[in-house]
Order: C-alpha cells, then sequence, then structure tokens
C-alpha cells in the first residue's frame, strides 16, 4: 500500500517510541490488542442482574483485568496461546468483554451513553441528542491516509449521529443533518460490523479508527462486533470524549490508541458553539482516565479556532502540561468556517485561524515543553 513518506519516517523519532510503545507492537503483531485479552479474561456473571449489580462487578473486575494485561501484553500471540490457561480464543460466554456488551444493552434503555445523558429508551426507538435508536449506521469505512502520521493508514469507520451540536461541524452531513427515515432497513449489525473490520484488516491497515459523526451512541454494537472479532489489530478510539463517566469505565481499557479531541478550554465556549453543558470538567475527567485505567497511548487533536487562544488554546496546553505525563499533542488549523457559522450569530470565529495565530499556539505549546512536532 502507498503511504505517505512522514507514516515511514515518523518511528525514528523518539517521541513515538517513548508514547505509542504498544500500538506499535500491536499493529506489527507481536503482541495482542486489549479486547483479544479481554476476551480471555474470564468473569462469571448473571445477565439477569440488575444494571447496578453488573456496573459493581465489572469495577470490581477492572482493576484485575489491568493487572493480566501487565501479565500478559508483553507476550506474542504464540506465547499467550501456548499457556495452558488461554488455549483459545473466547468468542462468547462469561468473559470481561461480554460483560461490557450486556451492561451496555442495559445501560441503552435508560441511556446515558454521552454527559448529554438523555435517559430515553433507545430500543423503543426513542432518540436523544445524538438521534440515534439502539442500530448503528455506518456512513462510510475505508482505508484513510490523512490522519496523523503514526495512525496512517487508519481503517476508519463513519458513524451516523453525534453527541455534541458543534455549529462550525464540517461532518454535519452525517453528525446532525440526517433522519433515520431514510436509513430503514440499513443498519449495521455486530456481525456486518466484525466483516468491515475484516475487511479493513485485509487492506493493511495500522488500526481500526471508530469515528463519525461520533462513535459514542454505537457503543452497544462496537463492543459486540469486537466481540466476534479475532483480529490482531490495535482499536482506536476517535471521540469528542463527551462520554458519561459510567460509559467511559466500561470502555476506557478495551481501546489501544485514542484520539481525543479538546476543543474547548472552558465550559461557556462549549456550550455558545457545540451546545452542551459541563464540558470541560467532562473532558478532564475522561482524559485521565486514559492515563490512569487505559492504555495511557492517544494523540490530543486540538483545533485551533480563530480568537478563541487565551479562552481556549491556551487553557489546554497549560492544563495537558500539568496533568497528563504521556501526552501528544496534534495542533490543527484545519478549522474553517462551515455550517452555521456564516448565519450572522457567530461572527468572531467566521473565518479561517491566521498564521499569527497558529504559530502562538505552536510557541505556547513549546514553551510548555509539549511535544507535538511529530504528530502535527
Amino acid at each position: 500500500m502507498f503511504l505517505r513518506r512522514d507514516a515511514v519516517e515518523v518511528w525514528s523519532n523518539t517521541e513515538l517510541d517513548e508514547r505509542l510503545i504498544k500500538y506499535q507492537q500491536i499493529f506489527k503483531k507481536r503482541i495482542l490488542p486489549r479486547y483479544i485479552l479481554a476476551k480471555n479474561f474470564k468473569v462469571k456473571f448473571d445477565v439477569n442482574n440488575s444494571i447496578t449489580e453488573l456496573l459493581e462487578l465489572h469495577n470490581e473486575k477492572s482493576e484485575g483485568f489491568r493487572l493480566f494485561v501487565s501479565q500478559n501484553q508483553e507476550k506474542t500471540p504464540e506465547e499467550f496461546y501456548s499457556s495452558k490457561e488461554n488455549n483459545q480464543i473466547e468468542t462468547s460466554g462469561q468473559n470481561y468483554l461480554r460483560l461490557k456488551v450486556e451492561l451496555l444493552k442495559k445501560m441503552i434503555k435508560n441511556c446515558e451513553f454521552c454527559e448529554n445523558k438523555c435517559h430515553v429508551d433507545r430500543t423503543k426507538g426513542e432518540l436523544g441528542r445524538c438521534k440515534v435508536n439502539d442500530k448503528a449506521y455506518v456512513a462510510s469505512a475505508f482505508t484513510h491516509l490523512g490522519e496523523e502520521s503514526p495512525i496512517v493508514p487508519s481503517g476508519t469507520i463513519f458513524f451516523y449521529g453525534c453527541t455534541m451540536k458543534c455549529v462550525f461541524c464540517q461532518n454535519y452531513d452525517i453528525s446532525q443533518e440526517y433522519s433515520l427515515n431514510s436509513f430503514r432497513g440499513r443498519e449495521t449489525s455486530p456481525y456486518g460490523l466484525s466483516l468491515i473490520i475484516s475487511d479493513m484488516v485485509k487492506q493493511k491497515v495500522r488500526n481500526i479508527n471508530f469515528v463519525g459523526g461520533e462513535p459514542t451512541p454505537n457503543l452497544h454494537i462496537i463492543l459486540e462486533a469486537m466481540e466476534l472479532s479475532t483480529e490482531i489489530i490495535p482499536m482506536l478510539w476517535n471521540s469528542n470524549m463527551y462520554l458519561s463517566e459510567k460509559a467511559m469505565k466500561i470502555i476506557v481499557d478495551i481501546f489501544d490508541i485514542w484520539l481525543p479531541d479538546m476543543k474547548y478550554g472552558n465550559n461557556k465556549c462549549a456550550e455558545k458553539y457545540s451546545k452542551v453543558q459541563n464540558y470541560w470538567p467532562t473532558l478532564k475527567r475522561n482524559m485521565k482516565m486514559i492515563e490512569s485505567l487505559g492504555s495511557g497511548e492517544y494523540i490530543i487533536r486540538h483545533l485551533v479556532m480563530p480568537n478563541h487562544l487565551e479562552c481556549c488554546s491556551f487553557p489546554i496546553l497549560e492544563w495537558v502540561k500539568e496533568n497528563l505525563k504521556t501526552s501528544l499533542v496534534n495542533i490543527m488549523g484545519q478549522y474553517r468556517p462551515m455550517y452555521k457559522v456564516g448565519i450572522g450569530k457567530y461572527d468572531e470565529i467566521n473565518r479561517r485561524p491566521v498564521s499569527v495565530e497558529m504559530r502562538q499556539v505552536k510557541d505556547y505549546a513549546d514553551n510548555l515543553g509539549l511535544r507535538w512536532r511529530s504528530v502535527s
């Protein structure tokens, strides 16, 4: 497959060797991804138990799974499966990944996958802020060559629906401006999604990249598809990170690499431009969880917006420096005024960021000692 030159040369950069170690080993098939380890971590549970009981069990077993990962993720696939207790891939039954799937299936009946916490019963066709029912709808799936250099080529799967309402959204046709009535019979089952994953792997991608829109509304389908998959490939969560604490705890330890958006450094801007509440505390909580409970391997995406350096860019970079240990930051200049920006209510962001603004943000990151060059 054709690769961008920087996607090949990037692995000679010591920043990547220190930050994305496991990710690189997984796509080279030297070690197993976390989702496969989760299928081999046995957990006994009663599917008829309440969501509260299953959540308590999940939280209790999560520490044991972290230990299981630390004991087994250095092993090659051959070493892992040759051991007496791990002699087959567990694709059904009583295991840690299946527990997560059952939890999500119960949660969707009173949905709080994201911080909006709409509490609708999506199994009955009720729609929350994301405008998605209990099915998953794939807008497109293809090998993406335009992502960050360590990610390319990326097996991207774009889902309809989003948990935020960004007025400048570039993918508004799949995140906001659509109707499920036009999708009748076009939903993607867990099995269908697992086939998409297998097809992507045949195209020699470095990861499976769940994106959108926003992947969060589709958590239950994504994890069930992972349960059906056997591919040795890194699973990548590409998200606005506006997940609820419950949902974050369920997924944090099974994704190998993360592409989290950090858009705003305060609640006020998030409320005005993305129509969400409690954004900044939610984002900070979830980012810390990636390091404390998850893989700790991630590339933060920060979209520089015009006139938003003092309120957003600088506070985000400062917080990252003070609170995160393994960060890589993609300082993005791709913002352009789209969708609803030109209707007269958002004149302050009705232009692209100028070169002076981009330079100021990058200089600020340099002064803080942040690592951004290898991924920006």
